[in-house]
């Protein structure tokens, strides 16, 4: 299992991509939204799509908390969709996004590149 993630930019975004066999833990995701906060910062972008495998999830009701509540304190004001591959959003899922959403971050869920792309409102030549 990995926590390991590449970022590059886009004319429109910020793209992050998960290593193979990427786990959602919570020190992955501190990592994940610390890295995410700093490259937003550097290069004025407020659009994020994070794409890759989720592995595997070890992380509670209190981890998805900690996680809505730090996103909220470092990337309030920005979109970001998840495509995530062979994952389900559950109830954890609603609850981590409630969070991180009544903190000012816009954040959802999707399986298909496209879709998450055409959320973030991304021009279609700047999607690479």
């Amino acid at each position: 299992m990995s926590t390991d993630f590449t970022t590059s930019l886009h004319a429109d975004y910020i793209h992050v991509q998960l290593a193979p066999g990427y786990e959602l833990t919570p020190e992955g995701n501190a990592e994940l939204i610390l890295a995410i906060s700093d490259v937003c910062a550097r290069q004025g972008q407020r659009r994020v799509l994070v794409e890759g495998t989720i592995a595997s999830r070890k992380m509670g009701t209190m981890d998805s908390f900690g996680t809505g509540s730090l996103a909220g304190s470092m990337l309030t004001g920005m979109s970001i969709a998840c495509c995530f591959y062979g994952y389900r959003p559950d109830q954890q899922t609603a609850f981590f996004k409630d969070v991180a959403h009544n903190r000012g971050v816009r954040i959802e869920f999707f399986t298909e590149r496209d879709a998450a792309l055409r959320w973030l409102g991304v021009a279609q030549n700047s999607a690479v």
